[in-house]
């Protein structure tokens, strides 16, 4: 027999797997993805070709560039020296009768007009063998590393200019650059044309774009290379640094706005190449750049870098990658809302089953429809099935839940009568001895850590024996409850009351000094000394006798204190019972009280 509750068989199945199947194949989110990587991949490689090509041709025309600004200015002062004025001053200065001030005059007022149509020079000046100034267009002063600059006068065929490196002058108090050439006269060194270089004509000409000065630095293009090449890299906008062969900073030095830049990482001199390898990383001063390096061409010396920020490099990479993710989250939210819509109808039984489960845990109980004719409707009718064994389980477990709460109840009492049995004592309702021991060690150790006295009394019934052999056990099991009655009347709510043994009782004073501790004994002493016997029988007095201890002074442990307490007590018995006792004194001390009269 079938069973009644699954669904009636239909020709058509289509299984849960093969609805799975179909979801998956609609999420084409992976190969998107790929596809999107290796495109953005593809055109990072090609960019970066583009940009270390083009960065490696910028450095070419810029250097060439300074190489012809540098050879332009040995031009000008190798011109300049061959000028009659110069040559024949250096001579006719040193000659006797010479009008010598009018010769340096007019040499001045030559240097003058020179430099007036050539700003490029801070001061022009003349130098003679000996090193001294002969003429200037200001006061001038030449250190000892520009006197290295000049070429020795014994030696013959060196080059007539040379170009220093920028040093820094103690001189000017800020760096310098000079050019010198050798002034000549019938084959031979009679001085030297010195000329300062404006160090800002250097920072602005590293300044300029190169592609403003295409034109100039490559004149062997036409109109339309020309044009061309300024389209290709326009993007691409190139800052060009002059440093030495460290990697240090030259244009810094001249108080350009690029402080803080550098060292660059250029090679040694001796192994490094004529054109560095394009890097990219991270520069102190710059940031994430692209950079390289080309070793200028004498008279300059060091090397010429060139940078480009990184964001700047690869900004058409950005853009592309922007489009990328534009397309590619749009068909990402297109496939999402395909596959929610899809999944949403597929899936619509299994949020019915989760619906019920969490309806179950909470307590209520469903009855899920069974829809459709697949897996998921075998599983809602065995939900179904389960649902209904649970509803029946949980009415059972409450029932016992219940039951044991009630036996539980009955234990908690029943534990709690025994533990109150376990530390009292059955005839005087004190705490036992065994209590006493546990409390004793514990409230010494609070004290202690609070830094706070604990005081300790031992009771003792005088002649309690003979008591006990003339009027019975009975009667003296009454005296020793009347007497725990008045000792329980006579402490604080936070005293506590022990049966020591025998006739021996313990009362444990916390937070009370001893001569407190005193007055609460004497206060028992009378209490039980002036309480009223049973009226007709036993007229004796009930009389006790109580030794007074206290941490720390008369003890730091229990056995030290008890021991104490005991000592006193002993002292109280041997100086004639009914008194009270403090440890470490010789006689009793009493509180003379009215009552005690009788």
């Amino acid at each position: 027999m079938p069973d009644q509750g699954a669904p009636a068989p239909r020709s058509l199945r289509v299984s849960l797997q093969a609805k799975l199947l179909g979801l998956v194949l609609l999420c084409v989110t992976v190969p998107l993805l790929w596809l999107g990587w290796y495109l953005y991949q593809r055109n990072h490689d090609t960019l970066q070709d583009k940009v270390h090509e083009a960065l490696t041709n910028q450095l070419f025309r810029k250097s060439s560039a300074l190489q012809e600004w540098a050879a332009q200015r040995l031009h000008e002062t190798s011109a300049w020296s061959s000028s009659f004025v110069v040559f024949e001053s250096p001579e006719m200065l040193s000659r006797p009768g010479v009008d010598r001030e009018r010769v340096r005059r007019d040499l001045v007022d030559y240097l003058n007009s020179v430099r007036g149509h050539y700003l490029v020079y801070e001061s022009l000046f003349v130098m003679d063998l000996a090193g001294q100034v002969v003429a200037g267009t200001r006061d001038e002063h030449l250190e000892d590393w520009g006197l290295q600059l000049l070429n020795p006068p014994d030696v013959k065929d060196l080059e007539p200019g040379r170009l220093s490196p920028v040093r820094h002058s103690d001189y000017l108090g800020r760096p310098t650059e000079l050019v010198s050439q050798r002034v000549l006269r019938g084959g031979r060194t009679i001085g030297y044309l010195i000329g300062r270089l404006d160090l800002r004509e250097i920072d602005s000409l590293l300044s300029t774009p190169v592609d403003a000065e295409t034109a100039f630095q490559l004149p062997h293009l036409d109109a339309k290379e020309i044009e061309s090449h300024l389209v290709a890299s326009s993007d691409l906008a190139a800052a060009f640094w002059l440093v030495d062969e460290k990697g240090n900073l030259l244009t810094d030095a001249a108080k350009t706005p690029r402080g803080g830049v550098g060292p660059f990482p250029v090679a040694a001199p001796e192994d490094s190449p004529v054109v560095a390898p394009v890097k990219e990383g991270v520069l102190p001063g710059l940031g994430n750049v692209v950079y390289s390096a080309r070793r200028l061409d004498p008279p300059l010396q060091g090397f010429l870098a060139a940078t480009v920020t990184h964001d700047a490099a690869y900004s058409s990479l950005d853009k592309s990658r922007a489009r990328l993710l534009l397309f590619g989250g749009s068909a990402f939210l297109a496939i999402f809302g395909l596959t929610y819509l899809a999944a949403r109808r597929l899936l619509r039984p299994i949020m019915l089953l989760v619906d019920g489960a969490r309806k179950v845990s909470a307590g209520e109980f469903v009855d899920l429809p069974v829809v459709g004719a697949d897996e998921i409707a075998d599983l809602t009718v065995a939900f179904n099935e389960m649902a209904r064994t649970v509803r029946d389980g949980r009415h059972k477990l409450e029932e016992a839940r219940d039951e044991l709460s009630r036996s539980n109840e009955g234990l908690k009492e029943a534990n709690r009568a025994l533990e109150a049995l376990a530390i009292t004592d059955g005839l005087t309702g004190l705490y036992n001895h065994r209590h006493f021991q546990d409390t004793l060690d514990k409230e010494m150790r609070r004290c202690e850590r609070e830094g706070r006295n604990l005081s300790m009394l031992l009771l003792d019934l005088d002649h309690f024996k003979q008591y006990n052999d003339r009027w019975g056990h009975t009667e003296g099991d009454a005296a020793l409850r009347r007497v725990a009655g008045q000792v329980m009347k006579s402490i604080r709510s936070t005293d506590m009351a022990f049966r020591y043994g025998g006739e021996e009782l313990a009362v444990l004073l916390p937070s009370c000094v001893k001569e407190q501790a005193t007055e609460v004994a004497e206060k028992i002493r009378v209490a039980v000394g002036t309480h009223p016997q049973r009226p007709g029988r036993f007229g004796a007095r009930t009389t006790i006798s109580i030794g007074v201890a206290t941490f720390p002074e008369d003890g730091r442990v229990s056995r030290a204190l008890v021991d104490t307490a005991d000592a006193a007590l002993y002292a109280a018995k041997a100086q004639g019972r009914d008194r009270v006792v403090q440890a470490g004194t010789h006689g009793p001390t009493r509180i003379e009280r009215s009552e005690t009269a009788g």
